[in-house]
């Protein structure tokens, strides 16, 4: 069976892209897809599995398998590559995109693309877990951050795993260890859920710098750096909401063959 697909990323956070606007969606076993398609070594590789699909409440309905077939709540890079997509190959100027976190809306600024990931909410304040002290923050999906004076010894490969999976958490996190260069620029390391480690993550970006601004260590606009790159984070006050900003690329297509 040949799929045929789209890899896009954002600041080295890689998709696998499936459209189906305009199509019906096909009966395929998707997390057993995604696992496969997701493979690096013997599939195209990427850190999930995108759907684009017909949305009654908006532009486009898009659904994020993990790389290991689990499905995500809500992904902010995979959210500004297809926004990227429904501008480039569906002429939407500003799409309204369907979540599984709600309704999202998108826009470009010269080369980049800048969603809305809504409200964000502290869940608990310096929790401890391990021998680590952070705040556990949701915006859509969950995110464990920690502060650190400097991350040259990647605390996220070393303790990643096992906060992900700590069980003081009601449910599997996304970690984030965190550096303050100033009160505009931060560096930050990521372990995601269900990936490892990550070039990227948007709204782990978004929660970092929300939960930096609740303890009063940055401003409302975070320039924030990346193992894949450089994003911007600003925080309207008067909604409450925070923006992700950052360009997106289509790194190639084809057709993928899958045996089932």
């Amino acid at each position: 069976m040949l799929i045929a697909f789209l890899k896009m990323q954002a600041q080295g956070n890689d998709f696998v892209i499936l459209d189906f606007l305009g199509q019906e969606i096909p009966s395929y076993d998707f997390p057993a897809l995604a696992s496969s398609i997701c493979d690096r070594h013997f599939g195209v590789g990427a850190d999930g599995l995108v759907t684009i699909q017909a949305s009654v409440a908006a532009d486009a309905r898009m659904v994020i398998y993990n790389s290991d077939g689990s499905r995500a709540e809500m992904c902010g890079s995979a959210l500004r590559c297809v926004a990227g997509l429904l501008m480039d190959k569906h002429a939407v100027a500003e799409p309204r995109i369907f979540t599984d976190s709600g309704l999202k809306q998108a826009h470009r600024e010269a080369d980049n693309i800048i969603v809305n990931l809504g409200t964000a909410k502290i869940l608990e304040a310096d929790f401890p877990a391990g021998n680590f002290v952070g705040d556990l923050v949701d915006i859509g999906n969950p995110h464990y951050v920690v502060f650190c004076d400097d991350l040259v010894n990647n605390p996220h490969l070393k303790f990643g795993a096992m906060l992900e999976h700590h069980p003081g958490f009601p449910a599997a996190v996304n970690v984030h260890f965190v550096q303050v260069q100033g009160r505009d620029k931060m560096q930050m390391k990521i372990w995601e859920h269900a990936c490892g480690p990550t070039l990227a993550c948007g709204t782990g970006a978004a929660s970092a710098v929300y939960s930096g601004i609740r303890k009063e260590l940055l401003d409302n606009e975070v320039t924030v750096g990346v193992p894949g790159g450089v994003l911007k984070i600003i925080y309207q006050q008067e909604s409450n909401t925070l923006q992700l900003c950052g360009p997106v690329s289509q790194v190639f297509s084809g057709d993928y063959t899958w045996k089932t």
